[in-house]
């Protein structure tokens, strides 16, 4: 009888310990992680940089500017077959772009290099990253996330000062040229898909799924408007829309990216990313939009509902002074 109370007193004890640790360790599971940095080299030598400024006020009312920073990795079989006509088949991207502040006067900060040592990356990292981010790896069990908002930043030097960005999504793009027929999951460049605009899909949509709003316009709408005809991790994907033409005659494509609004009101939507951009073979990313970083702040803008809906049907973009 007196080993029973033992054991019954034993029981108790552990269990209160177990429930006083329980919330220890979701504060230890919510914490944020550190911020990474990554460091723009003045010299490269395995890859392509290329750095565009995009104006933000012709497609979001606001005078202010969205960098990027466009690194070009060859793929495997590019580095394989060294000949011309490989050359824009297999590539590899990771591209930083840095939003503007819409509350300050600069989208950088001036930091102590010191201060940040111990949370930098390199190349090797981002190699890694582009991996585990674009399905690369046959035995890796993957997320659903494959942006990252203001989890890395940037650091450019000037005049020996170092300065980081405020506001920065990461984001990875496999080019793989190939016809139609081959699967092009979510990240994926193909300038050989058929083309297919916003206005089609949704056309095609609303003759299969008549009930339910067409996830790219559900900016405003519940999560759960279009969850039964929307398979979040199934559907994902880029669309070739058209191809243009340059000022300097060189040929360009535009994509967009079809994905819903996934998220709270008062989250980014950062699934979307670059939601619409412009790939020159040969440049990288030189233009596109972020409707979900300006769209959470539209009390901050002179534009509405109404006009985000006009972009994303018309497709607008933006583009790089030199191109345009």
């Amino acid at each position: 009888m007196i080993k029973h109370k033992e054991m019954l007193v034993q029981n108790v004890i552990r269990k209160m310990k177990c429930w006083f640790l329980l919330p220890l360790l979701f504060v230890t599971v919510n914490l944020p992680a550190q911020v990474k940095y990554f460091i723009i080299p003045d010299q490269t030598e395995d890859y392509t940089l290329n750095h565009y400024k995009l104006s933000t006020e012709q497609l979001y009312g606001v005078n202010k500017n969205v960098e990027l920073f466009c690194m070009t990795f060859p793929g495997l079989e590019t580095i394989k077959n060294t000949q011309k006509q490989y050359a824009d088949i297999n590539l590899n991207i990771v591209l930083f772009s840095v939003l503007p502040d819409l509350s300050g006067s600069s989208d950088w900060m001036e930091i102590a290099l010191d201060s940040v040592k111990n949370n930098l990356i390199k190349d090797a990292d981002l190699h890694t990253l582009f991996s585990l981010n674009t399905f690369s790896e046959f035995d890796q069990k993957y997320g659903a996330e494959t942006k990252y908002f203001n989890e890395y930043q940037i650091i450019k030097k000037i005049d020996n000062k170092y300065y980081a960005s405020k506001h920065c999504i990461l984001q990875f793009f496999a080019v793989r040229n190939r016809p139609s027929v081959f699967q092009n999951v979510f990240g994926t460049i193909n300038t050989e898909q058929e083309p297919l605009t916003i206005v089609e899909m949704e056309k095609i949509f609303k003759k299969r799924y008549p009930n339910f709003i067409f996830p790219p316009y559900s900016m405003a709408e519940s999560p759960y408007s279009y969850s039964n005809s929307f398979d979040f991790i199934r559907d994902r994907r880029e669309y070739l829309s058209k191809v243009i033409k340059l000022r300097n005659n060189e040929l360009a494509y535009q994509f967009w990216t079809y994905t819903g609004w996934r998220g709270q009101d008062f989250e980014y939507k950062i699934d979307r990313g670059i939601d619409r951009f412009i790939y020159l073979p040969g440049k990288g990313i030189i233009g596109g939009s972020f409707d979900f970083y300006f769209y959470f702040h539209r009390k901050k803008l002179p534009i509405g509902y109404a006009d985000f809906m006009q972009n994303i049907k018309e497709e607008k973009v933006m583009i790089a002074d030199n191109y345009k």
